[in-house]
């Protein structure tokens, strides 16, 4: 009879459209060139219930692999809808639960015995902890202060990681460390020392983990891809339990899920890979998108199947998206479109400085929730985090409720409070209610003050009914030794600033960060250091708005408040990366000005603009995108990606203004 189902999951399949069905259907080696909002997971478990239902193949035969547990958890519940959950297959997960199955069942392949435990993140950054001391203790290493050695303790394990993750074993980091740093431009000399120390220390590193019986999150899919390479026989072992192999987010992948992937297809030639080679915005962790590009040339006879029908987006939305991306020199060709028409154009809007930015999209949001918006459909993109302190001011004053996504607020962040502490401690060293604020930066960055000098120190404040900074005065003014004169340094250095209270607060903060070695703390630590010194300057920028101490650190406790409240809808706050894989019906795109976006410090060109789209194709109904003449102390240009989008898709100021016949000013308010 027509339209009677003849196997599990073909409703699923009926509701397609054309490319998309051509897609799950397709055999072979074929890649899914998804764009956003195209269907992508709709198509990738069609895929997989095309493989069961159609074409009978038993479901613990397919594997099908993602980034995050989530994902996973998606797929695997919606396979199980379309066919049954008895029938949905149990290879579903994330490239490490793969790998971890696979070290599990031999083990011995990493050295390891039976029970190994996996070392996670704490675990590997104690070794490299150890590591690093002892070759500071042998003289290898010169010494360094506390912060900067655990600044350097972080750089070492993450590239580390990074090595595996190119398929680098211990004993060949050496030789492979400077092609390595030239993947990676714009390196500052700290970022080069640590991948020298990190090829230095990785054999070592590695020792210590199988000592341990343990295999850190690289390792789960290292030493089965390795000996993959190298065992004929164990790559047929493993190649030969399935038939199909599918892969989610393709054009996030590295040297060493993309070599894993290709070993364990290679004789049935079955990958299905679905990914967008205009969303690849992980470059600086690994990801490389020459291998959705080239995935023709790697699987010769494969075929590439592009989506293009969006269903997220308006028309006008998808017009910007395709005209920024078009100027990515390297693209796989596709253009999006929509069957639901060119919907309201992007807003634009240009503001004298950032404060005035700010007021404006929390002004423009709170008549939009007048308008029966959703808080929770509503979202600021940034390029980078420090963006956000100013909305959340704006958000609280006019208490609108919001959400930093994957971010702290701006005033509890750890480096601003820290830069707040050295102001307190400062403006009143001999008041005993500058003892918190001693006690957070009295080893920032570390002068020898651990926990035992601490409570020397606060036995002599108590004894004698002082502060702790005068207890300090008191117990270093003749003491002996680098730790001593460290101390010293910064309490008279505290003394002197404290004695210039006329001094403008800007003026003051940065003569504390610089004089205390706090801003070449982070300085000292390159690339890890950069987000820190961000917030430090959007700091210095602040003071200049406050005539007192008091109001500052006032503006300050009201902006530690948490501006969520709890079981409310609520605007969300975050950064483009963190956006990814996300869709709000409003999206306001701030800060789009040169140097800021894209990015001075990006070398990678084509990534910025790759950034530009994932934000665009964010927004499902409304689009605004705005910018600063002023920021940061200078003058600023509106972003080359604004200059791109076509006229037609733009609406200069807000869209209400221009449909009720007024215009905005250069500073963004209505004249």
């Amino acid at each position: 009879m027509a339209g009677m189902q003849t196997f599990p999951g073909e409703a699923m399949l009926a509701g397609l459209t054309p490319p998309q069905r051509q897609a799950a259907r397709q055999e072979g080696a074929v890649v899914v060139l998804a764009g956003a909002g195209t269907g992508k997971t709709r198509t990738l478990v069609a895929g997989v219930v095309d493989r069961i239902g159609r074409r009978n193949i038993a479901p613990s035969r397919i594997l099908a692999v993602t980034f995050t547990n989530r994902a996973a958890e998606e797929m695997r519940s919606r396979i199980a809808d379309a066919v049954g959950a008895e029938r949905a297959p149990g290879w579903i997960g994330t490239f490490h639960a793969h790998g971890r199955r696979q070290l599990r069942t031999d083990p011995d392949i990493a050295l390891l015995r039976d029970g190994f435990g996996i070392a996670d993140a704490e675990d590997s950054r104690r070794i490299v902890r150890r590591l690093l001391q002892a070759a500071t203790a042998d003289g290898a290493l010169d010494a360094q202060d506390g912060d900067t050695f655990r600044q350097r303790v972080k750089s070492v394990t993450t590239r580390i990681a990074l090595f595996k993750d190119d398929l680098v074993l211990p004993q060949q980091a050496a030789a492979g460390v400077e092609a390595l740093v030239q993947r990676y431009p714009g390196q500052t000399p700290e970022d080069v020392m640590a991948w020298h120390l990190a090829a230095a220390l990785y054999p070592a590193y590695q020792e210590a983990l199988r000592e341990a019986n343990m295999a850190d999150f690289g390792d789960l899919l290292l030493w089965p891809t390795v000996t993959m390479q190298r065992d004929e026989d164990y790559r047929l072992d493993w190649g030969r339990r399935f038939d199909a192999i599918l892969a989610d987010e393709f054009q996030d992948v590295n040297r060493l899920q993309y070599q894993w992937l290709q070993l364990l297809s290679r004789d049935h030639g079955e990958i299905f890979a679905v990914g967008d080679d205009a969303q690849s915005i992980y470059g600086w962790r690994g990801a490389n998108v020459g291998y959705i590009r080239n995935f023709i040339n790697d699987f010769p006879g494969g075929t590439m199947i592009a989506l293009e029908q969006n269903f997220r987006s308006t028309g006008h939305i998808l017009s910007a998206a395709n005209a920024v991306i078009a100027l990515d020199s390297g693209r796989l060709e596709k253009t999006l479109f929509t069957a639901t028409g060119a919907g309201d154009p992007i807003e634009t809007m240009e503001f004298s400085g950032g404060l005035e930015e700010a007021q404006g999209i929390a002004f423009e949001i709170g008549r939009r929730l007048l308008e029966g918006v959703a808080p929770d459909d509503i979202a600021i993109l940034y390029r980078f985090n420090f963006m956000s302190r100013l909305l959340e001011e704006q958000l609280l004053k006019a208490k609108i409720p919001y959400e930093l996504v994957n971010d702290t607020a701006f005033w509890q962040r750890g480096v601003i409070r820290d830069a707040l502490a050295l102001l307190r401690l400062a403006s009143c060293p001999d008041d005993m209610h500058s003892d918190e604020a001693f006690r957070r930066v009295i080893n920032q960055p570390a002068r020898g003050v651990g926990a035992k000098t601490l409570a020397k120190i606060e036995a002599v404040a108590e004894q004698d009914y002082v502060s702790l900074f005068q207890a300090a005065e008191q117990l270093f003014g003749s003491a002996r030794g680098r730790s001593a004169d460290r101390v010293r340094t910064f309490l008279s250095t505290i003394r002197e600033i404290s004695a210039s209270g006329d001094a403008p607060l800007a003026e003051r903060i940065r003569e504390l960060l610089d004089r205390t070695g706090y801003a070449d703390m982070y300085r000292a630590a390159g690339e890890d250091g950069r987000a820190a010194l961000e917030n430090l300057e959007e700091l210095v920028g602040l003071c200049v708005e406050f005539a007192t101490l008091a109001d500052l650190f006032d503006h300050a406790a009201l902006g530690s408040v948490s501006g969520q409240a709890s079981g409310e809808g609520r605007v969300r706050l975050m950064t483009i990366h963190a956006a990814k894989g996300l869709e709000y019906g409003h999206v306001f795109l701030m800060g789009w000005e040169d140097r800021l976006f894209p990015s001075a410090t990006n070398p990678d060109a084509d990534e910025e603009r790759r950034l530009a789209y994932v934000a665009l194709t964010r927004g499902r109904r409304r689009v605004a995108v705005t910018w600063c003449a002023w920021r940061g102390g200078r003058f600023a240009e509106p972003s080359v990606f604004l200059s791109e989008i076509p006229p037609r898709a733009l609406c200069r100021g807000w869209l209400r203004n221009r449909l009720s016949g007024t215009a905005s000013s250069p500073s963004g308010h209505r004249v």
